[in-house]
């Protein structure tokens, strides 16, 4: 058998026009439709069009200020100054002014309070005090006049109430400065009572009697710690003196001590000579020579005597300069503690007293600016520099706003087109031809096997397997991914579910697909570890981290085994009961598809490397890992184990109670 390419082959036949009618005679049959339609649209639509009269515009700005006291500027945009003058703007009382007005000047108007009231309008420029007024209406004459009469009627009755403000504000400004001499007599009443009752004499801190004590008497501590120091120093210099056995005398008896020490070396120094040239027993024979020992020995006692007297009255003496220097130290600071309470007590009352005098001292600025302001109010020529601006009257408008006779006649010929046209199709739908072909739903182009090479057939070249299945392959990869699921959908799905509905959406969120689901057994199931072990292609445990409750023995695990296993199609029928219990607007998208993506979303949001997401979910083709990695962030991925694996759906707190 030869294999030929395919082809295409163009069948020439009318096939889509009734039966003995060319495309011409078709045309022409509908053409009278067409146009009856057409022009009728047209027609109407042009007469109402240039019916409606033209519309004119003409505007004028005002700059307007806020109406605070007289000497007083407002600086920023007040939006609500603004609000109130459009309403003064469109008030009865200023429209009927300017009607009077506008009969003296222009008699011819013969407009009605009614009239103005639609021909004029008060915008506000946004973020400013800028205000534009407007007149619309078919008369462009009349509308500047309007709207200039309208303007200085409002210039004249806000000059009016600026000098009403004036005198006002007059009146108001001498109030205050009455009130204020009151209450400034009062304050310095107040301050000099104060300063009387408290003994505060000068309003500078420190020349005050407390305070110049309280500083003197810190002087006198310190000079008392530092005499006390210095005394205990010597006491306990003269008494390490004494320990080491040196001469402690008084100043006045060291000088006396000195001579008879002096005399008592010269005498030991002649009993030495004499030693070196007599003997002891011949000096004691010579009555010149005999009494040196003896009178040795009487100054050496008189010395010691002399010592032992000096030192008792040295060390007298430092003690009682130690002990007054500290009763002294004592004293002061019992006096300067006595006194801190006092000082304390002054800088208390000296801080109201600075209180008291600075209210003072505010009153009387106060009311020297009141005064300085009183001063400018009664010489500030006021009426001069009006709170009102006109920064553009109104003029003639030439060319009116509305309406766009060549826009809308465009609408209406591209409108009265659409209409013919669909009165065409209406015939056609509503008297549709007799007979049609049987193969009015088949292509004009057919192919099959090429027997030949005939008139009109066209050859195509031959499409190979491999490219076959790549095109295939294509369109699987750019198939729409399943819908992502919100946590709130989760939960209406486990709220909506029986047990068995609640144990397979547990399952898919914790990466149990729908086939490994449908082959679960009781032994798949560790009650006493929490974890679900499968087997298959991809061996893996899954925890039940707290979800234990809804796979025990009283549910039955899983709830759908039987001695036949339930189908898988069956299985995801669950799932759609439950999304239609849930009352979800599209419960075609819940599927377990839909939660098995939702899940694999959420784990490779965290983070997780896709090498190892089939530790988590089982088996997953290497296109669709391509189409998850958009869901993973721009960071190093994490492990198994520094993620969450539980779903937040999931939650104790969010899942529903098992029953």
């Amino acid at each position: 058998m030869n294999d030929y390419p395919p082809h295409i082959e163009v069948i020439n036949d009318t096939g889509l026009y009734p039966p003995g009618s060319s495309p011409q005679r078709w045309f022409l049959s509908r053409l009278p439709i067409f146009l009856g339609v057409f022009l009728s649209a047209l027609l109407i639509g042009l007469a109402f069009n240039y019916s409606r009269p033209a519309i004119y515009r003409s505007t004028a700005t005002l700059l307007t200020s806020a109406m605070t006291a007289i000497d007083q500027v407002s600086e920023t945009a007040d939006i609500q100054h603004v609000a109130i003058q459009r309403q003064i703007l469109l008030g009865r009382e200023l429209l009927d002014e300017t009607l009077k007005r506008l009969e003296i000047t222009d008699p011819q108007a013969n407009l009605t309070l009614e009239d103005v009231k639609e021909i004029l309008q008060v915008q506000s420029l946004p973020d400013t005090q800028l205000v534009e007024m407007q007149a619309e209406g078919e008369m462009p004459e009349i509308l500047p006049v309007l709207i200039n009469t309208w303007i200085d009627v409002y210039l004249d009755a806000r000059a009016a109430e600026i000098e009403r403000s004036k005198g006002k504000t007059v009146q108001i400004v001498k109030d205050e400065l009455a009130e204020l001499e009151i209450k400034i007599v009062q304050a310095r009443n107040a301050l000099i009572e104060f300063r009387n009752e408290h003994d505060i004499a000068s309003t500078e801190r420190q020349e005050n009697t407390v305070l110049a004590k309280l500083t003197g008497l810190t002087a006198a501590l310190n000079n008392a710690n530092e005499a006390e120091v210095k005394a205990k120093a010597r006491l306990e210099a003269v008494e390490k003196a004494i320990e080491e056995g040196q001469a402690v005398v008084p100043s006045q008896d060291q000088r006396s001590l000195d001579q008879l020490e002096q005399r008592l070396q010269q005498l030991r120094e002649k009993l030495a000579e004499f030693d070196k040239r007599y003997t002891r027993e011949y000096l004691t024979r010579q009555p010149s020579m005999r009494f040196i020992p003896e009178e040795i020995k009487k100054l050496e006692k008189e010395i010691a005597a002399k010592q032992q007297f000096g030192t008792r009255i040295v060390h007298t003496d430092a003690m009682q300069e130690y002990q007054a220097a500290k009763m002294t130290l004592d004293r002061i600071r019992q006096q300067l503690e006595d006194h801190k309470r006092m000082a304390s007590e002054f800088s208390s009352r000296f801080a109201q007293h600075e209180s008291l005098r600075a209210d003072l001292d505010g009153l009387e600025k106060i009311y020297r600016e009141t005064q300085e302001r009183l001063v400018q109010i009664e010489t500030r020529p006021v009426e001069k520099y009006p709170q009102v601006t006109v920064i553009d009257r109104a003029f003639l408008a030439r060319d009116p706003i509305s309406p766009n006779y060549s826009r809308d006649t465009l609408i209406i010929v591209i409108g009265s087109v659409m209409l013919g046209l669909f009165g065409v199709w209406l015939a056609e739908f509503l008297h549709p031809p007799r007979e049609k072909q049987s193969n009015d739903a088949l292509s004009a182009l057919s192919a099959y096997a090429n027997l030949g090479f005939g008139a009109g057939r066209l050859d195509l070249p031959q499409i190979s397997p491999e490219r076959l299945a790549q095109i295939r392959n294509h369109q699987r990869l750019n198939a729409p991914m399943p819908r992502e699921l919100s946590d709130a959908d989760l939960r209406a799905l486990l709220n909506a579910s029986n047990t068995m509905g609640k144990q397979l959406i547990v399952l898919l969120l914790l990466g149990v697909t729908l086939k490994e689901a449908a082959a679960l057994t009781p032994d798949h199931l560790d009650a006493e570890s929490g974890e679900i072990r499968l087997s298959g292609p991809v061996p893996r445990v899954i925890l039940l981290d707290g979800l234990l409750s809804y796979f025990n023995e009283q549910h039955r695990f899983p709830v759908w085994y039987t001695d036949s296993p339930l189908a898988i199609d069956d299985l995801s029928a669950i799932i759609s009961v439950a999304a239609i219990d849930a009352g979800m607007t599209h419960p075609e998208d819940f599927n377990a598809d839909a939660i098995r993506h939702t899940y694999i979303v959420y784990l490779i949001r965290q983070g997780l490397k896709l090498s190892e997401l089939e530790n988590i979910v089982g088996t997953i083709s290497p296109s669709d890992l391509v189409e998850y990695g958009r869901y993973s962030p721009l960071r190093p991925g994490l492990s198994v184990t520094e993620i969450n694996r539980i779903h937040p759906a999931l939650e104790t707190e969010a899942l529903p109670p098992a029953q």
